[in-house]
């Protein structure tokens, strides 16, 4: 334990670099040419050995150990998020409208020292480590994951694990957040077309307002929540996008509503579509108007096996002690396309705190988010001991 914890503390420095370096040069979902290229650089310079490529954008690395044995898997997210940033920090993105807002510079910057760090102990551990370089997280509702998925990463062999982190600015540094079953959300799209008839915003007798139907689907569709859902069921509709009109004396014809439904109950994700459908439509008709629904469905609820995660509970107590276990009480509304690897093979997914004692900070997605850099030793190590820990109980 001593060993690796001085290890880890060796590569300090290497793991904020590269997190500052992945900071400074952010790159959007399918787009991630220039990250993935150094992610494979990196890699292939450890020894790896390297597949681009793979199902878009994506990179595999294969770490081989002193022996055969059997296969595990590590997955980190290397997209941004098209927002501009306003941290002020001095490695602030250089690529205007893009950033890492949600840490997943980080994960990428633990994933490969974590790498580094094995590939220095290959004498230590047996088997065989795929590492995950998933392109596109955030462009639910396909997803990077189901692409790397398709091309074969879980193929050749399977994994019998599959594990990764987030950066969660809920939970204080130097605790991680466990929870078995359901962890995150399923994540699904909406987009709904609505057609009017326009007219002079002087005379709206003459016409149908769409920007009026549009907003009364906005109000009405949070009655499904509030009316159509057990109140024991968790479930979110948000239309976070409303287009209409061209000009400000035109009553708009036509109106684009984009949005997101989250569940965490199978049977309720079942339902939602038909639901929707059923009030957007009627609620049009009644105003003289048409309404079309696209649904989408995205990400699935994440799932967290109880084995997987109890080699992560052990990974997490010789990483921080005791202490640095957080029972998680109950699921995040967000989506997280890991699900989909999770579907596939047992896999636990990990919330790393990030949060420094006695402040508040800003959210995951805002322009003014950060972390603290403290943490990112904290994941190398918990990362290299679920990789080492679960070979060790798979032998």
């Amino acid at each position: 334990m001593e060993y690796l914890k001085s290890l880890v503390n060796e590569h300090k420095a290497e793991v904020i670099r590269l997190r500052r370096h992945f900071h400074l040069h952010p790159e959007i979902g399918y787009e991630e040419h220039q990250t993935a290229r150094y992610v494979a650089q990196y890699l292939r310079a450890l020894g790896a050995e390297v597949t681009e490529g793979v199902g878009g954008v994506s990179v595999m690395g294969v770490l081989q150990g002193y022996s055969e044995g059997p296969c595990i898997a590590l997955r980190a997210d290397i997209d941004a998020l098209s927002l501009t940033e306003e941290t002020g920090l001095d490695f602030a993105s250089q690529n205007p409208g893009v950033m890492h807002a949600c840490g997943h510079d980080g994960h990428t910057a633990m994933l490969l020292t974590a790498a580094r760090i094995l590939s220095d102990t290959k004498d230590r551990w047996r088997g065989t480590i795929k590492l995950l370089f998933q392109s596109a997280e955030e462009c639910a509702p396909h997803g990077g994951a189901k692409d790397m998925i398709e091309a074969g990463v879980l193929d050749n062999p399977q994994p019998a694990l599959v594990y990764g982190l987030h950066l969660w600015p809920e939970i204080p540094l130097g605790h991680v957040g466990l929870k078995e079953g359901p962890l995150m959300s399923a994540s699904d799209r909406l987009r709904i077309h609505v057609v009017g008839k326009g007219g002079h915003g002087a005379m709206p007798h003459q016409a149908v307002d769409a920007v009026l139907v549009a907003s009364s689907i906005v109000t009405a569709l949070q009655s499904i929540v509030s009316r159509q859902v057990d109140p024991m069921d968790a479930a979110v509709v948000t239309i976070g996008e409303l287009k209409a009109g061209s000009r400000y004396n035109v009553i708009a014809e036509e109106a684009h509503l984009d949005g997101t439904v989250r569940t965490q109950n199978e049977e309720l994700r079942e339902i939602m579509p038909a639901r929707i459908t059923t009030l957007v439509e009627h609620t049009a008709l009644s105003q003289g108007a048409t309404a079309k629904v696209t649904y989408e469905k995205g990400y699935p609820t994440l799932h967290n096996d109880p084995w997987a995660l109890s080699v992560a509970r052990r990974a997490v107590v010789e990483t921080l002690g005791q202490t640095g276990v957080v029972e998680v009480s109950r699921p995040s509304m967000g989506g997280e396309d890991f699900a989909f690897f999770a579907q596939q093979v047992p896999g636990a997914f990990l919330w790393l705190g990030c949060r420094e004692q006695g402040t508040v900070g800003y959210p995951i997605h805002n322009p003014r988010y950060t972390f603290d850099e403290e943490a990112l030793p904290h994941g190398v190590e918990l990362l290299c001991r679920l990789a080492m820990l679960s070979l060790e109980e798979l032998s």
